[in-house]
């Protein structure tokens, strides 16, 4: 049976206008994909679930955990079973990709500095990435190339839970996407991502979830049939 992950129980979003509460779970091994027009509580859903906010009401269960009784030392020991990327890059422009990449692992002294090179190699070589990007100064590469060292940062410690609210995230999403499946397969981890419909191609049909935001309100949506891409792919 699929573990629960994440579990948002009559949550209620910090909206300036009142809202419907709103109910979600994910499991592993679960795709979603939310869209919604502008100001529609897509941005503040991701913040809700990453335990970046808190909502007006509910309840949000992560890993079993229920966050309204967490301290802010227990909840990031949480996020880090989580791959988090929110609009922006978020890399430091005057650092090396490396030493951005290294940040997570230096900061929690989850690997000695020996190790650190081997791992983040591996790491690019894993998603097709040229090694020599590792010893870029940030602010010289490309917009696309930037987004795509931040997307790498976000999955490069085998987290359970990827969340994805970027507006950059279908430029190089696609040209990840046969490596991070092999990933989501291998781990059976669990992907949200904010996008347009279009996106849902990239996807397997039989993990895929497709829900819109509208007001504050989150409305789940039946797929229609269509061919899996993916399988193309292994």
């Amino acid at each position: 049976m699929a573990e629960t992950l994440l579990q948002l129980d009559q949550v209620v979003l910090p909206f300036p206008e009142p809202t419907p509460a709103l109910d979600l779970i994910i499991h592993s091994g679960d795709i979603w994909l939310i869209d919604g027009p502008a100001k529609s509580g897509k941005t503040t859903l991701f913040k809700v679930m990453s335990g970046l906010i808190q909502p007006q009401a509910g309840h949000i269960t992560l890993f079993g955990t229920n966050l309204r009784h967490s301290s802010g030392r227990a909840l990031a020991q949480l996020r880090r079973r989580m791959g988090i990327l929110l609009d922006g890059d978020g890399l430091i422009p005057s650092w090396t990709i490396f030493d951005n990449l290294a940040l997570p692992w230096r900061y929690h002294d989850l690997l000695p500095e020996a190790a650190l090179a081997e791992t983040l190699s591996h790491l690019l070589q894993q998603f097709g990435e040229e090694e020599e990007l590792l010893y870029r100064v940030a602010a010289t590469l490309s917009i696309e190339q930037r987004r795509r060292m931040a997307l790498l940062r976000a999955l490069q410690n085998n987290p359970q839970l990827i969340l994805l609210d970027n507006d950059g995230v279908a430029s190089y999403l696609e040209r990840l996407m046969p490596h991070l499946q092999r990933r989501l397969d291998e781990y059976n981890l669990a992907l949200v991502v904010r996008g347009s419909p279009s996106l849902a191609r990239l996807f397997p049909r039989d993990r895929l979830h497709r829900a819109t935001m509208q007001a504050g309100t989150l409305h789940v949506h039946a797929l229609p049939p269509y061919p899996d891409p993916v399988q193309t792919h292994r």
